[in-house]
C-alpha cells in the first residue's frame, strides 16, 4: 500500500513518514529544502522513498504523483508560517504562506484525487489556530489553516458528487512538541499553550498513532479539532 506525504522529511510531516514506514507502507515523503533528512529516511527505511516536489508547482506536482501512481493515503502536511506584527508583514510574505498552505494542497489534491485507490482518504493538516487560537501576529498562518478546512469540505463535495468511494478529513491540532516549537522562547510558549487551553505540547508520535490508529472513524468532509492526547 502507497502513503504520499507532503513535507515528509521534517517536522510532523517525518513523524509521519517512520511511523507509515514501520506499519509497512511503501511511503514517498515529498520535500522541498530538507535534503539531509530525507536522505536519512531513505538510509533508514527500505520502504521511503524521498522525492523533490516544490508543492506550489503545478506541474512539478503533477510529474510526481503521474509517477508514483496509485495511492492510498495522502498526507497533505507541508506548511509554513511567518508570524509577526501585521504592520511588519508585507503582500509578499502573506503570500507565500498563503501558496504554500493552501494552494500547494490544493495542487497535491487536485492532482491526486484519481488516483486515490477505492476506500482511500486524504489527510489535511490544519490547525487550531482555524477555530479556536488565532491570534493577530499569524493572520496569514490563520487564514491559511482556515482556508485548508474549506478546501477538505469543498473536495469532499466533489467525492460525493463524482461518487468516489474515498474521504477527504481535515485534522486542526494545537501546538505540538516539533523541534522548531521546542526551539521558541519558553516563556511565549508557556502562555500560547495557556491561552490555547492546552494542558502540555502535544506529543507528535501520540498525535500521529492517534490519527491513524482512527482512520476509519473519520467522515468525509470532517475537521477533528485536537488539543490534549493522553498517553
Amino acid at each position: 500500500m502507497k502513503v504520499v506525504i507532503t513535507g515528509g522529511c521534517s517536522g510532523l510531516g517525518l513523524e509521519f513518514t517512520k511511523y507509515m514506514a514501520s506499519l509497512g507502507y511503501t511511503v514517498y515523503a515529498l520535500y522541498n529544502k530538507s535534503v539531509d533528512s530525507a536522505l536519512m529516511l531513505e538510509q533508514d527505511f527500505d520502504n521511503v522513498l524521498s522525492i523533490k516536489c516544490d508543492i506550489r508547482n503545478e506541474e512539478e506536482v503533477d510529474k510526481v504523483l503521474f509517477n508514483i501512481g496509485d495511492i492510498d493515503i495522502l498526507i497533505n502536511n507541508a506548511g509554513i508560517a511567518k508570524d509577526n506584527y501585521y504592520k511588519d508583514k508585507s503582500k509578499k510574505e502573506f503570500m507565500s504562506v498563503l501558496e504554500t498552505n493552501v494552494v500547494g494542497t490544493f495542487l497535491v489534491t487536485k492532482h491526486a484525487l484519481d488516483k486515490i485507490n477505492k476506500k482511500g482518504i486524504i489527510i489535511n493538516i490544519s490547525s487550531n489556530n482555524s477555530l479556536t487560537a488565532y491570534t493577530s501576529l499569524s493572520m496569514d498562518y490563520d487564514a491559511s489553516k482556515s482556508g485548508i478546512n474549506m478546501l477538505t469540505k469543498d473536495f469532499a463535495l466533489v467525492i460525493e458528487e463524482e461518487n468516489k468511494d474515498i474521504k477527504i478529513i481535515s485534522i486542526a491540532p494545537g501546538w505540538i512538541d516539533t523541534d522548531e516549537v521546542k526551539k521558541m522562547n519558553p516563556v511565549y510558549l508557556r502562555e500560547e499553550i495557556s491561552r490555547t487551553g492546552q494542558k502540555e505540547l502535544i506529543k507528535k508520535e501520540l498525535l500521529v498513532k492517534f490519527i491513524i490508529d482512527n482512520i476509519n472513524n473519520y467522515k468525509n468532509g470532517e475537521v477533528i479539532e485536537i488539543k490534549n492526547l493522553e498517553v
